[in-house]
């Protein structure tokens, strides 16, 4: 691994665990045991290195959602697959690294909105439309603005305060709102699919 490698893994991990307000590039310097001018070598500013720290995770995220329509047997099947997508994605994704993003790096706050249009608007969009062809979603459903609906559902309930955090668990509140979301889909054959999908997925976690 080089320097510059190094450095972004070493300051990925003091965001992760102090914030990034928290962290300076002193901080970073000192954990590397290297001069703060080394950094400044290869990030011209905290905002640049913030940036590409940002750049590459959502890079990571997006390939999360890559080939999921080859790999699922239908509209249903890839919906689950979809939702687990979600689900890690969240739980990786740190809350309050979010807020500072939104507050004080708008480059880098962009990219999460980009990600939010692009990758996870369109993922929503196709599975929905691929699930109407099948007739395993209801023909009246208009894919785009359901996307658009739900993801700022989760945006609104992950960064607001709608929810006692003492209470639920974001992980817990990620999967309350999938539920909903998806039975609001389903024809009954797409209901029985789903069903179908969740008992065997149960069977196997107990059994592991």
């Amino acid at each position: 691994m080089d320097v510059r490698e190094n450095i972004l893994e070493k300051a990925t991990e003091l965001y992760t665990r102090f914030g990034i307000r928290a962290v300076t590039m002193d901080d970073i310097a000192k954990e590397l045991g290297i001069s703060k001018k080394t950094i400044y070598q290869y990030y011209k500013d905290k905002s640049e290195l913030v940036s590409t720290i940002t750049k590459y995770h959502f890079d990571i995220e997006s390939q999360r959602f890559c080939g999921l329509t080859e790999e699922s047997k239908n509209g249903v099947h890839e919906l689950v697959l979809l939702s687990t997508c979600l689900r890690d994605s969240i739980r990786e994704t740190k809350m309050n690294l979010l807020h500072e993003l939104q507050k004080f790096y708008p480059k880098a706050w962009k990219m999460y909105e980009e990600f939010k249009g692009n990758v996870m608007k369109e993922s929503i969009v196709n599975v929905i439309e691929r699930g109407k062809r099948e007739g395993l979603f209801r023909p009246s459903i208009d894919a785009e603005l359901i996307a658009i609906m739900r993801i700022e559902q989760v945006q609104t309930f992950l960064l607001g305060n709608l929810v006692p955090r003492d209470k639920y668990t974001i992980e817990e509140i990620q999967m309350q709102l999938f539920d909903h979301f998806m039975h609001g889909l389903f024809t009954i054959e797409g209901h029985q699919l789903f069903n179908q999908y969740t008992t065997n997925s149960k069977n196997n976690e107990e059994q592991n």
